[in-house]
């Protein structure tokens, strides 16, 4: 078992924020096990406002979001209302990712995974491990077979069997234990893990081997996206955002991305990228992640991710629920 020993944005951010990030100063205690809720239907409004929602992603047309106490809320109607999912212990959620408008995973801390086979109307436990005090922080989705979950001090969880097992792999070398924040699909088969202290792996074989790559920054990832049909955008700490054309042999940095911390994004069906972070930051790209220009959002808050509506509005998530930024005010 290993012991939370580090606070990696302490100072940069509020309480509530920190936990946006992913980064976890404490684990909930082994001894005081969340049940499992089996509540589930309409989340009123002002609900939805005061929570923290730390992932959101698509499932087909419906968004799914997950965050604080258990809650994975989805909406059908572009995020006007949200139904709350059953299944879910009253426990932090971390990420979510479906493999197809039906088949996603959740996963959280205490080592928590769930999986669900109808949107994330329901949920179905598959791992559960407080006592190893390791969060899970992103998580990917092949298909409905295979999905792979990564977290703090470098735990790589993989399952071939739709979650049936989960197996625990060393994808890093020697005594490394850095936190692995995120990790998402770009190219054809090729995926990269971003993390802790400039941590960064590429596999281009869907997962099957990895190799670490040399960094473009040395300070710490907490997202990356992919760009184009062979991009990839990683981005973190003090703004630092970079874009790679080759799978990470070569990296040019972005211009007007910083100086605050960025913590997720999304791609718009434009081919636009916004990215989004800690007090009130939210940037536009309209030329594949070169260069950002600022964005004004309603509320000055920590936000964790941004999921693109249409051309002109997104769906931020983060400490204070979700509001809709718009889009068309920027700069082209």
């Amino acid at each position: 078992m290993r012991k939370p020993q580090r606070l990696i944005l302490a100072g940069l951010l509020g309480a509530s924020a920190l936990i946006a990030v992913l980064q976890v100063t404490a684990q909930e205690s082994a001894t005081a096990v969340p049940a499992v809720l089996s509540m589930a239907g309409p989340v009123a409004k002002t609900t939805v406002e005061r929570l923290l929602l730390n992932d959101a992603t698509r499932a087909g047309k419906r968004i799914v979001a997950v965050g604080e106490h258990g809650y994975a809320i989805t909406s059908d109607d572009e995020g006007a209302s949200w139904q709350r999912g059953a299944g879910l212990r009253r426990t932090m959620l971390t990420g979510v990712r479906f493999a197809d408008d039906k088949t996603g995973w959740v996963i959280g801390h205490d080592g928590l995974i769930a999986a669900t086979t109808d949107g994330g109307a329901n949920w179905k436990e598959q791992r559960f491990a407080p006592a190893e005090e390791e969060p899970l922080l992103g998580v990917y989705a092949r298909d409905a077979s295979n999905a792979i979950a990564v977290g703090a001090y470098g735990l790589y969880l993989e399952t071939r069997d739709g979650g049936a097992t989960w197996t625990d792999r060393k994808i890093t070398e020697g005594e490394d234990d850095r936190h692995l924040n995120a990790i998402t699909a770009f190219g054809n088969g090729k995926l990269a893990i971003v993390g802790e202290s400039g941590s960064l792996l590429i596999s281009t074989d869907a997962g099957a081997t990895w190799t670490a790559a040399k960094p473009p920054y040395e300070g710490s990832y907490f997202g990356a996206l992919a760009i184009g049909s062979e991009g990839l955008m990683i981005f973190g700490l003090r703004g630092q955002a970079f874009v790679s054309s080759d799978a990470g042999a070569s990296w040019t940095a972005a211009e007007g991305s910083g100086p605050v911390t960025l913590l997720g994004g999304g791609v718009g069906v434009d081919g636009s990228v916004t990215l989004v972070g800690s007090a009130g930051t939210a940037r536009i790209s309209r030329d594949a992640g070169k260069s950002f220009v600022p964005l004004a959002p309603a509320k000055v808050a920590a936000y964790s991710t941004a999921l693109p509506l249409d051309a002109t509005h997104a769906l931020l998530f983060g400490e204070a629920g979700t509001s809709v930024l718009e889009l068309a005010g920027a700069a082209k």
